[in-house]
């Protein structure tokens, strides 16, 4: 019989052994608490969701406001700019990570007229939150429809 072939075999074996403990050696005394890792997760998705809806029931309600400001005027859409660009130039001073107000305030959006309601689009929107080593990137357009007394509806486009 051929010893000589089963020692490669048997040093094979040992060393894979060996490997597994080491692994398993490491993954045990590792000190990382998994579940507070998991809770600052959390805690960042919430914070960017809970700032994302903020952004958005501000942009809603500069557009209500612009209405308001405008729907008396004889030249509403020339008001309604104006308006909007005023109170978006507020709120771009808010501090908030995004570039909505900005791009309202610079009048980077589309308006149009379409069957007696108005569109507002505003493309390119980006949100980002940083909480801790956690960082959260929203990209998404928003559009808004309103007549010259309320808004009708704001969503997010894609």
């Amino acid at each position: 019989m051929n010893r000589k072939a089963h020692v490669g075999t048997i040093m094979l074996v040992i060393g894979a052994f060996l490997l597994v403990i080491f692994a398993l050696y490491v993954m045990l005394s590792s000190n990382t608490d998994l579940s507070l890792i998991k809770a600052e997760l959390r805690a960042s998705s919430d914070f960017a969701e809970a700032s994302h809806k903020f952004v958005l029931k501000g942009f809603g309600d500069i557009v209500d406001k612009s209405i308001f400001d405008s729907k008396s005027s004889s030249e509403f859409e020339k008001s309604f700019n104006i308006s909007l660009r005023k109170y978006a130039s507020e709120k771009r001073e808010s501090g908030l990570s995004n570039n909505l107000y900005a791009k309202l305030s610079l009048g980077d959006y589309s308006l149009t007229l379409k069957d007696g309601n108005y569109e507002l689009i505003v493309l390119g929107v980006s949100e980002k939150y940083n909480l801790d080593n956690n960082e959260v990137t929203y990209a998404y357009s928003l559009k808004a429809i309103f007549d010259k007394t309320k808004v009708n509806s704001v969503k997010v486009i894609e």
